[in-house]
């Protein structure tokens, strides 16, 4: 006969179907949208078998066999923590699931025990509060700590990506490219600059560089210092820099700053730059 942890165990399991339907019934009550306000039908498939492995992985905890417990956890911790990445859940909705599975699933411990009050003993009720509550514990601790390994690593592609697409050089000629430069430059934005830029450049084999900052709508001492400091760089490389869109009240402000422009060549707009040069008429 089997032990009663085994007998529970097995209990759980083949009630997996009701504790997630009365999951499922107390979940429009929840305060995060995606679980009370999500209308697409494919997600509450996808809540239905994570719920189904929640249940699995717990009550894996109840029987001898550790190894079982701690592969299950870690699949669920990984499985789980992918799905609510990718559907941008926010942790504190998950949470608030994984408190109401916890309160569902320990309800379903206490009728095991009223169905088997000549078999459960008031010290198996109390090993069984401490194993449950004990394992559900690592559980959460286990998806936290993988939620934030991934949410990292989704912000790291993510600046990755906006490094890329603030530093375009764009090759228009062989050995010619344009650097078009759009939107504010902050202190991170100014660092990626002086890195990237070069790099792409000696890649591309770049010799020849416009600068076109027509898009920028801030010309502060910061911001100059940087273009100074990215167009000796590229001089030390044996790039040609040219700069081109300097806006009237940019120009205004840099002579009030002190700016000094002159040691660069400097147009009002790319297509004047492109022409002066002599690369228009090859384009």
């Amino acid at each position: 006969m089997n032990s009663i942890n085994e007998q529970l165990y097995e209990y759980l399991i083949d009630n997996s179907r009701n504790i997630t339907e009365r999951w499922f019934a107390e979940k429009d009550n929840f305060t995060g949208a995606f679980y009370s306000n999500n209308s697409n039908p494919q997600i509450d498939d996808i809540l239905l078998e994570q719920h189904a492995l929640t249940i699995k992985t717990v009550a894996s905890a109840f029987i001898e066999d550790k190894g079982s417990f701690e592969e299950q956890q870690v699949l669920w911790a990984e499985t789980v923590a992918k799905s609510k990445i990718e559907n941008n859940t926010p942790i504190h909705e998950v949470i608030e699931d994984l408190n109401k599975t916890r309160e569902t699933i320990w309800g379903y411990v206490g009728l095991f025990t009223k169905e088997h009050d000549e078999l459960v003993t008031k010290t198996n009720i109390i090993k069984w509060s401490v194993i449950f509550n004990t394992a559900y514990d690592q559980l959460v601790y286990l998806f936290s700590e993988r939620y934030y390994e991934l949410s990292n690593n989704r912000m790291t592609a993510q600046q990755f990506l906006i490094n890329e697409l603030s530093t375009p050089v764009i090759p228009i000629l062989e050995s010619v490219g344009v650097l078009p430069i759009v939107g504010d430059i902050d202190t991170n934005r100014a660092q990626s600059l002086l890195q990237e830029v070069p790099q792409k450049c000696s890649v591309l084999g770049i010799e020849q560089l416009f600068i076109d900052i027509s898009a920028v709508s801030i010309m502060d001492t910061m911001v100059a210092n940087e273009m100074f400091q990215l167009i000796e760089i590229l001089n030390l490389l044996g790039i040609k820099t040219y700069m081109s869109g300097i806006r009237p009240e940019i120009a205004q402000t840099s002579i009030q700053l002190g700016l000094d422009f002159s040691s660069i060549s400097t147009f009002s707009s790319l297509k004047q730059a492109l022409f002066m040069t002599g690369v228009y008429k090859n384009i």
